[in-house]
């Protein structure tokens, strides 16, 4: 709830005339935020703009917090417009007018609307402001048939600050010029020259239009480079190529990211696909819900053209058994299994934390980089719907791996443990000790027999000695599971 200065003693300026249910829906908007925590807490004074006076409340603070402001008032109805003459009449800041033609006669000469407020009975009358002003900041609220991203789409070109109210309760601002590429997609390419074409025909035909495809050819011995640079000379708009010496799949994304340009950056695999609607509809979601991580589902994609569900896990709060919306718990997906390449990430969230692949992992580098982009997402978005082909049983794939390429996952857990122990809360530690015993058991389910041993005394060592400053309790709990799960794993 915002608190303003003196905040009863302007309620009680209202006039008497103004009908209590607008006086009382008034206080509400404002002490609830309806316009966004900004609309009263920066300095506005320059031109100001009321369409739609109501009780006169917000128009007394926009006075309060910028007296030097000149404040127009556009109120149709008779009788607020008559309450608002008597509450303001003799300020000669605050000019009433009876129709938006009557300001736009008055006003002439001014060229700039420093802040702006439209009532949602108003809202169409936005495209007329803009089309007459330089406006700075806009707030309004749109009906509930609008869709915030579409209407954020047409305005942010037009508007520095932008705040939408919509009619089901929800609200986004949006306080940064809108970005020229909203989604930048990175595809490591290396040996999947036979898959390659497929992959980027999903992404060239994508429906989202402010998009780039970042083709990383990562030193490959077949013609992954040379494919590449076809898209990028057939869609030059679309694709970039980016050419390096070989040094596996997390240099690869991390060279792409160092280029990427979008707002959201995505990851597809070389040899996988997308549907032609995955990234428009995944950052509709991402700005819709101010979102730093959208998500959607995918389906397994065997050899022989096997097209199988993925049995996911959702955890959203809205939709068929929770299965879309914003993620309630976030901590519900860490221990899942790694999938980075059915989201797009805030490319803010990764810089500011240096979310990065870790280059001397030479395989699931992916484990790390899910990990610690969801414990550190503000909001997460989800949506049971497929978009992501993720392709099974190719041959060099490293989920295929049953000998001593698995004992990676000992470099992996050395890496992540320090980064997110250092920084984040024992609940999301504890998670992450949940996810190495659940990475230990896949391993040993898998590993040559003759290794077995060798791994499980280390997976022992690692978990017992890695996170000691965790509650007695919690430990516990956890290595309960461990000393069953892993005894049972290692007998397969």
């Amino acid at each position: 709830m915002i608190r303003f200065s003196n905040f009863h003693s302007h309620i009680r300026k209202i006039p008497l005339s103004v009908p209590a249910h607008i006086r009382d829906e008034d206080v509400g908007r404002l002490e609830h935020s309806w316009f966004g925590p900004r609309f009263c807490s920066q300095k506005r004074n320059g031109v100001g703009l009321f369409v739609g006076g109501r009780s006169g409340l917000e128009c007394l603070l926009h006075l309060h917090y910028a007296p030097e402001a000149s404040v127009y008032v556009v109120e149709p109805d008779f009788f607020l417009r008559a309450s608002l003459t008597g509450l303001f009449g003799t300020d000669p800041r605050v000019s009433i007018y009876e129709s938006l033609d009557a300001f736009l006669a008055a006003a002439k000469d001014v060229e700039t609307l420093d802040f702006v407020r439209i009532d949602d009975a108003y809202y169409p009358t936005v495209w007329t402001l803009i089309k007459h002003f330089r406006i700075k900041a806009l707030t309004t609220e749109i009906p509930f048939s609008c869709s915030i991203y579409d209407i954020s789409e047409q305005l942010r070109p037009h508007v520095s600050f932008l705040y939408l109210a919509h009619a089901s309760g929800r609200g986004r601002g949006f306080d940064k010029p809108q970005p020229k590429i909203a989604v930048s997609v990175i595809v490591p390419a290396y040996g999947v020259a036979a898959q390659l074409p497929q992959c980027l025909d999903s992404l060239v035909e994508q429906t989202l239009e402010r998009l780039e495809i970042i083709v990383v050819d990562d030193g490959s011995p077949d013609a992954c480079g040379e494919i590449a640079d076809s898209y990028a000379q057939k869609f030059p708009e679309r694709v970039v190529v980016v050419h390096k010496a070989n040094g596996g799949c997390a240099s690869a994304r991390n060279a792409g990211m160092a280029v990427a340009r979008g707002q959201f950056i995505g990851f597809v695999d070389g040899d996988d696909w997308v549907t032609p609607d995955m990234y428009s509809d995944l950052y509709k979601m991402a700005v819709e819900n101010a979102a730093d991580v959208a998500q959607g589902g995918y389906c397994l994609a065997y050899e022989g053209g096997l097209i199988a569900n993925s049995n996911d896990i959702y955890a959203g709060r809205d939709g068929l058994f929770k299965r879309s919306g914003i993620v309630d718990n976030p901590l519900s997906l860490l221990t899942g299994q790694p999938t980075i390449w059915r989201r797009i990430y805030a490319k803010e969230l990764l810089t500011e934390n240096k979310i990065i692949f870790p280059e001397h992992i030479k395989r699931f580098d992916d484990l790390p980089f899910q990990f610690e982009a969801l414990s550190l997402a503000r909001r997460i978005v989800t949506t049971a719907k497929d978009y992501y082909y993720y392709r099974q049983g190719r041959l060099g794939q490293d989920i295929l791996a049953k000998d001593e390429k698995l004992f990676v996952h000992f470099d992996i857990f050395d890496y992540l443990k320090p980064r997110v122990t250092s920084r984040m809360r024992n609940d999301v530690i504890e998670q992450l000790m949940m996810v190495e015993v659940n990475t230990h058991i896949w391993a040993l389910g898998r590993l040559d027999s003759n290794l077995v041993e060798d791994y499980k005394s280390r997976a022992m060592r690692s978990l017992h000695d890695g996170y000691k400053m965790l509650a007695p309790k919690a430990r516990r709990k956890i290595m309960e599971k461990v000393n069953t799960e892993i005894e049972k794993a290692s007998r397969h």
